[in-house]
């Protein structure tokens, strides 16, 4: 993803708590370089100076399979809203689209525990 430097969140509080907010988002996996991806909601959480994103895939996605493999992205986005060059100082401006998305990447790892797994479902 494109982020003009201007944009970029550095803040690691923001982005946690936009994940938070906003935490119903798309995982995608590669394999055999076909991507895959799924809607999933998140608890977005910190431990040990990691941020730790949790979810639950059914067993019958096929996806689920492809999580240990590479490191998946998830996308989290909400706002938006389109911005007619009317808005700008300079009548000679082009439309564009106002977002916000974070891209998370990182090592997928299996809750094999029955307890925990109860835990993060409830």
């Amino acid at each position: 993803m494109y982020i003009p430097k201007q944009n970029l969140i550095t803040d690691e509080q923001e982005a946690i708590s936009f994940m938070q907010r906003y935490s119903f988002a798309t995982i995608v996996t590669v394999s055999n370089e076909v991507p895959s991806a799924t809607h999933l909601p998140f608890v977005v959480s910190q431990r040990d100076g990691k941020i730790i994103l949790t979810s639950h895939f059914a067993k019958a996605n096929p996806q689920a399979d492809e999580l240990l493999i590479g490191n998946p992205l998830v996308i989290f986005a909400e706002p938006h809203a389109y911005i007619s060059p009317k808005h700008y100082e300079s009548e000679k401006s082009v439309p564009t689209w106002n977002y916000i998305a974070i891209h998370a990447y990182g090592k997928a790892i299996l809750i094999d525990s029955p307890e925990t797994r109860a835990q993060l479902l409830e």
